[in-house]
């Protein structure tokens, strides 16, 4: 079975540069009743990608994601990604990293779906047999509520910017770290699209739940304003803040207490959600009805 991998972006504390390391992780338990019983934990050492300074560190790994602790500096913030699993087939893994859904609209509606339909069924109050398991099933898909969203936000953006060379000139001039990018003549005589690939693994790397970074790129990138009101962007970011405790502390906050998802919360987060994806998606429909034909 191939293994499962996480990305893990720090503040490195010996270059003081941003680090970003792949990390092997130790697989969860699904057999396990109750699910969070299902932690799985492990020992490694990484190495920062800027100075190659040496870490031990402490992985742990749940349905709700995976927390990563550097040993020596307990401190310094991990922020890790779900752990999907790493190719055996590097083509099969540049295949996977390529593919943007035609329709991020309809991934995420169906997605949301299904979420509804766990919660409803084995979540607190469903009507499903998991019943020790409710409150982490609870958990999860509150959890995968932003998955989703961000996932949506990204192939949208990626979508909107790569098939609009005006949206994209205004990425490379706004942008600081892309307008800061040193290309030479020979790179671009020996690769014209060198532009869009940089343009497109820059989107590619970005983290959407930062919602702020992601308003701004939007707004300039494509003259999109993603919040329709303050009230919602204002739950979002406190939903994004709630939904990094659950996965880097499993569902604890930083002075260790125990937060709870009951179901009344849950389903109010999909809606603010919801919400949220149809605003962006009307805006981003709006734009490419004004964009003239391509040839």
């Amino acid at each position: 079975m191939a293994q499962l991998t996480t990305t893990a972006r720090f503040q490195c504390p010996m270059c003081n540069k941003p680090a970003c390391v792949t990390v092997d992780v130790p697989e969860v338990d699904w057999c396990v009743e109750p699910l969070s019983d299902s932690l799985s934990e492990d020992d490694t050492d990484i190495e920062c990608n800027e100075c190659n300074a040496p870490f031990s560190v402490h992985v742990q790994n749940s349905p709700a994601g995976c927390f990563i602790e550097l040993d020596e500096y307990p401190d310094v913030g991990v922020d890790a990604d779900e752990a999907p699993f790493s190719a055996d087939d590097p083509d099969e893994e540049d295949w996977l990293n390529d593919y943007t859904p035609p329709n991020p609209f309809d991934v995420f509606e169906s997605n949301q779906h299904h979420l509804r339909d766990v919660l409803t069924e084995y979540g607190v109050g469903g009507t499903g047999l998991l019943k020790q398991s409710a409150s982490v099933i609870n958990r999860m898909v509150f959890a995968e509520t932003i998955s989703a969203m961000e996932a949506y936000l990204g192939d949208t953006l990626q979508s909107a910017v790569l098939k609009d060379p005006t949206a994209m000139q205004r990425m490379v001039i706004e942008d600081k770290e892309l307008s800061a990018e040193k290309i030479s003549l020979n790179e671009i005589l020996r690769n014209p699209q060198i532009v869009e690939e940089r343009v497109q693994t820059y989107l590619r790397g970005l983290l959407y739940h930062n919602l702020a970074k992601i308003e701004v790129i939007f707004s300039f990138a494509l003259n999109i304003e993603i919040f329709p009101n303050k009230d919602l962007k204002r739950r979002l970011h406190k939903t994004i803040v709630l939904r990094h405790d659950v996965v880097h502390r499993n569902g604890r906050d930083k002075e260790g207490n125990q937060q709870y998802f009951p179901t009344q919360l849950v389903e109010e987060t999909m809606d603010d959600v919801k919400t949220f994806i149809d605003h962006v998606e009307n805006s981003v429909q709006a734009l490419r009805k004004r964009m003239p034909p391509q040839s």
